[in-house]
């Protein structure tokens, strides 16, 4: 997979397979812990083997994940990786047609829920005084943009994520991955009123 290997989603049956908590933890797992068998990512995420190869095959016929065979020990095992190291999309991505964008608004809901979800999680634990509570970010702030000065900012925000993902990624001589944790890092701007 290239390094700049970014996929826009362009038909609604694709943003809507994504839509699904089940394929979203799969996906999630692809992206955060590298390809896997349905065994695998049963244990990774406690769900049904049967479950997770249903689910593989529609992210795979939505675009969204591959088969792996150079992973496989034999002509039976079947590995599963990410199809694109980026997915984007967005209702200006889709068909203008009212199903497609309705589509395109609920995984957009879904996908805050879930955000939001995991934000919860992490206010909610015990233990909140370690050294991973003083190194979280919190951020927000009111910008006067156009709709290009927002494209922009959009564009310099994934660049930046782009470059620390690949960081974490290296393994190289000065890669000490003891004390690295995945870390979810999400963040949105659209026009709104204070």
């Amino acid at each position: 997979m290239a390094s700049d290997d970014v996929r826009t989603l362009t038909e609604a049956r694709a943003v809507t397979a994504l839509a699904n908590p089940a394929r979203s933890r799969l996906l999630d797992s692809l992206t955060a812990q590298g390809p896997a068998t349905a065994s695998v990512l049963a244990e990774r995420t406690g769900l049904a083997i049967g479950s997770i190869s249903h689910h593989m095959r529609t992210l795979a016929a939505a675009g969204l994940v591959e088969e792996a065979p150079e992973l496989a020990r034999d002509r039976r095992e079947r590995w599963w990786r990410r199809a694109a190291r980026s997915i984007t999309w967005g209702r200006t991505t889709l068909p203008r047609d009212a199903e497609s964008q309705r589509q395109a608004v609920a995984a957009e809901e879904f996908m805050l829920a879930r955000q939001v979800e995991r934000a919860r999680t992490w206010l909610e634990r015990p233990g909140a005084t370690d050294e991973w509570s003083r190194a979280e970010l919190s951020t927000d702030s009111w910008l006067r943009l156009t709709p290009e000065e927002l494209g922009e900012l959009g564009d310099e925000i994934n660049e930046l994520v782009g470059r620390w993902k690949e960081r974490g990624r290296t393994g190289g001589a000065g890669d000490d991955t003891e004390g690295r944790e995945h870390v979810f890092l999400f963040a949105r701007a659209f026009p709104s009123r204070p």
